[in-house]
């Protein structure tokens, strides 16, 4: 059977703060920051946060990440790092976002000798690295580098504010999803008040290339509802990728359109990508999309989750719906 989720967080966190914070100031060489393969607003917010942080209070920081198209508006020029196969023997990592050592790219996080840090909100998160501060009950990674920062002795400028505030912004679904809690609320008006402006970060996430509604127009044709409508289903392949004229990096998005159906307890976007098979997953009320994905391999949070499934399409579907009909009859909504 798949790893029970942990999703207790630390017993002290401000502690725990403490501790990273005084770890990553103690350190005298490069710190490499980097965060999971695909990275979303959450991971790209959190490296870049962390990483000016630490570059304005005079550390070497270097954030190794690849910036999504959908996020160009928050990297300044040359301010990434190319990927690195070595690290120089003085380094230390700071793993943002990633579930486990694997998921962590550009960097190799298990080279032997290199101390690594781990910040993360996964409840399936394997608690790797000589530190580690793991927090599910915190919307986004961005929101532990919220509370990071000022530990950090950094000041907070909109440079600072702007990529935190947008992984927030991800994370939550722009505040529509049930980890929007108070804290949350708080730390997002301080963010706002340290001039990162909501306004125009949110028109820059909304805003979609022609190609995307080339896409979601095949993506729609292929919805489904299983489970006398309880679960919603659509799917991507490389042929409808190259009709629409785009890139798989547009299918991201997908899944908060279908989840929107009246009803669906689950939303899932299954992409076949020939090798392999991706699930993306959305649940709401008590429905857990967190225990559907770690069923399928994967992982995540309750109300957003995904897995990786190394086989063909027929049968990543088969493992899905049997997943979810188990979690559906857990919750009581099936007989």
């Amino acid at each position: 059977m798949p790893e029970t989720p942990n999703n207790a967080g630390s017993p002290n966190y401000p502690g725990a703060l403490r501790a990273i914070a005084a770890r990553l100031l103690s350190h005298d060489g490069p710190i490499f920051i980097a965060a999971h393969v695909e990275p979303d607003g959450d991971a790209l917010g959190s490296v870049l946060g962390l990483s000016r942080a630490l570059k304005q209070v005079g550390k070497d920081a270097r954030p190794i990440i690849t910036c999504p198209k959908y996020l160009a508006f928050l990297p300044q020029p040359s301010e990434l790092y190319a990927p690195l196969e070595v690290l120089p023997a003085n380094a230390l990592i700071a793993a943002l976002d990633s579930g486990d050592a694997p998921r962590v790219t550009g960097i190799p996080v298990s080279q032997p000798g290199i101390p690594v840090i781990n910040i993360d909100h996964h409840g399936t998160n394997s608690r790797f690295g000589e530190l580690h501060i793991v927090e599910p009950g915190k919307a986004a990674t961005c929101v532990i580098i919220h509370d990071l920062i000022p530990e950090l002795r950094a000041t907070w400028t909109a440079d600072l504010a702007t990529p935190v505030l947008t992984g927030i912004i991800t994370d939550t679904g722009s505040f529509r999803f049930p980890n929007t809690t108070p804290d949350v609320l708080r730390a997002a008006a301080d963010l706002v008040g340290y001039g990162a402006q909501l306004a125009e970060i949110n028109d820059a996430l909304a805003t979609q290339p022609r190609s995307y509604f080339r896409l979601q127009a095949e993506v729609l044709k292929t919805v489904e509802f299983p489970f006398g409508g309880l679960m919603v289903t659509g799917f991507v392949n490389a042929a409808m990728v190259e009709r629409a004229g785009t890139t798989w990096e547009e299918t991201e998005s997908l899944v908060g359109i279908i989840r929107t159906a009246e009803g669906a307890q689950v939303a899932a976007l299954i992409k076949d990508r020939g090798d392999v098979t991706k699930l993306s997953l959305r649940s709401r009320g008590r429905v857990s999309a967190q225990n559907i994905a770690v069923e399928c391999g994967g992982g995540g949070h309750i109300a957003a989750a995904g897995a990786t499934v190394n086989k063909p399409f027929a049968e990543t579907v088969a493992l899905l719906l049997k997943a979810t009909e188990r979690e559906l009859r857990r919750c009581g909504l099936l007989d």
